[in-house]
This record gives structure tokens, C-alpha cells and sequence, in this order.
């Protein structure tokens, strides 16, 4: 494996430090102050997004601005391609309230990455490592939020998909998802975009929770008996393989997220197009940490 500078695995590091640290936090027992409906919540509700409903929807939504997401919202949906509506975006609250805004859903997105103090490119470096160059999700600890096309130079619907308890396709262009509190949410995405927003949410979550459990075996075993030297061969079998998947190590990432940042950089600066870009990669190769797994 190539060896890099190590100020460039501190710079990882803090990052890591941050995303591990600060930013995964316990879900709070007592009602959130932006919640608009004070903890109670209102009657069971089938959400079908089409250019009618949104009209309906805009009307008993509750205006806020600016909006901070909270962890009760399952659906932030793009609404600045209706001309009609001076509004750009819709928020769907698992307590049955809606609520409305006049920023994008990139300000509103950016200001809940900003509270989490993850930063959204950080998590896409990360997606780069296993694979994932397009509609990366937005995964911290247990907040898991999918894009439903690309995001970074346009406004884009997104998913929390861990308030979707189900999911089954209707027809080959309407899937149903099953939210949380017996809603339901009906979206005109295909089977295919569904599936691959599902994978690449999963596989990511997957890779920072591995990545999480290394951290923690650095300094304390999950199997409080033991330390990690003193564990037997079953034991260590139980430790690191999950339901068929890799182990995952600290160290190993370290590597990809210095590889990929360093093309990132080269990129920037000599231009997408630029040959020499093609002789780097031969040497530095991109590859991937699920190379062996998921191709």
C-alpha cells in the first residue's frame, strides 16, 4: 500500500476525530424546540407527491425561516422547479406537520450538515473510497439521508432512510415507502434509482460503522471479559464477521482517503481533461476498498 505524508493522516485524523466525536449524538427524549407540533402527532397520512398535492401541502405547511431539519423530518423535497410557488422546498415531519420555506434544499441541507458539524464533503470522500462518485448519501452514526439525484451543482429531494421501514414499488415509475408512524410516502422514482439509493446508503453506513468499532477496539474490546489478545479464535470470529461482510480497518481507509483526496487536489489544479492525470492514476491507482466484493 502506498505510504503517505503524515501530515496528511493528521489532517484525516481530525477529520475522523470530528466525524466520531462530535457529531454522532444520542437521540434526545424530550420534543426538539423547532418541532411544530410540540411532540403530538397528527393521524396517519398517505403522501403522494404530485404537482397537485404539492398545492395542497403549500397551503397548511408552516412557513419557517431559516429551517433547521430535526430528527422527526423524513422527506425535505424540492419544490423550486414549480413556478407557480414562491417556495422552494417542503419539509415532511414524522409528527404529521409540514413545513415550507423560501431556501433551497441545498441551504436547508448545508445548515443541517453545519448543526451536525460533519461536513458534506467529508462524507463524499469517504463514498469515493467504496465506490460511490454519484448522489452520495449523507451518513453520521444514525442519521442516514439519500439524495435523489445529484446534489452538488443542483437543488435535490432527499430520502431519511432511517424513518423508511419499507419500501415496495406500485408501478415501473411509483414506489411506496413506509415511513415511520404509519405514514406513507408515494414518489415517482423508478425501482432501479430506489434500489441504488438503498445500496449505496447501506453500504456506506456499513463502512463508517466498521470503521467506528475499529476505533473503539483500539482502546477497549466489545467483549468486556477479554482483551483482544486474550480472545479466542470464535470469538474473533464473532468480532469481524458480519453477515458476510469485509473487515474494515482504520488504518487501511486512512490510505484511501489520502489517495482520493490527493486526485481531488491534482483534479482542481491541472484540470479534469489534463493526460497527465492519466499517468498518475497508473501509478496511484483509485481503487476501491470493496474492489473485491461489490465488482
Amino acid at each position: 500500500m502506498t505510504q503517505f505524508s503524515n501530515h496528511c493522516s493528521d489532517y484525516i485524523y481530525k477529520n475522523l476525530h470530528t466525524y466520531y466525536t462530535q457529531a454522532i449524538r444520542k437521540e434526545e427524549t424530550s420534543p426538539s424546540p423547532y418541532d411544530s407540533c410540540n411532540g403530538q402527532s397528527l393521524s396517519n397520512r398517505i403522501l403522494s407527491i404530485t404537482c397537485d398535492s404539492i398545492v395542497l401541502y403549500l397551503d397548511e405547511a408552516i412557513e419557517q425561516t431559516p429551517l433547521l431539519l430535526t430528527k422527526d423530518s423524513f422527506y425535505i423535497q424540492d419544490i423550486s422547479h414549480i413556478i407557480e410557488s414562491e417556495y422552494n422546498t417542503l419539509v415532511y415531519q414524522i409528527c404529521g406537520s409540514i413545513l415550507k420555506t423560501h431556501e433551497t434544499t441545498s441551504q436547508v441541507m448545508k445548515r443541517y450538515f453545519h448543526y451536525l458539524e460533519v461536513d458534506y464533503s467529508f462524507i463524499q470522500r469517504i463514498g469515493k473510497c467504496i465506490g460511490i462518485t454519484q448522489r452520495c448519501p449523507y451518513v453520521v452514526g444514525e442519521t442516514l439521508f439519500a439524495p435523489e439525484k445529484g446534489s452538488v451543482k443542483t437543488n435535490s429531494s432527499w430520502i431519511a432512510f432511517h424513518h423508511i421501514i419499507y419500501v415496495e414499488p406500485i408501478n415501473s415509475q411509483l414506489i411506496s415507502f413506509k415511513v415511520r408512524k404509519y405514514h406513507e410516502l408515494i414518489l415517482p422514482l423508478t425501482h432501479k434509482r430506489t434500489s441504488d439509493m438503498i445500496y449505496k446508503t447501506t453500504t456506506l453506513y456499513h463502512t463508517t460503522k466498521a470503521i467506528s468499532i475499529d476505533l473503539q477496539e483500539k482502546f477497549t474490546s466489545r467483549y468486556q471479559d477479554h482483551t483482544f489478545e486474550d480472545m479466542h479464535i470464535i470469538k474473533k470470529e464473532l468480532a469481524f464477521k458480519t453477515l458476510g461482510q469485509p473487515t474494515l480497518k482504520l488504518t487501511n481507509l486512512f490510505d484511501y482517503l489520502s489517495l482520493h483526496r490527493a486526485n481531488d487536489m491534482l483534479q482542481a489544479v491541472l484540470g479534469e481533461d489534463n493526460p497527465y492525470l492519466n499517468d498518475i492514476r497508473a501509478t496511484f491507482p483509485l481503487t476501491h476498498l470493496y474492489k473485491d466484493e461489490y465488482t
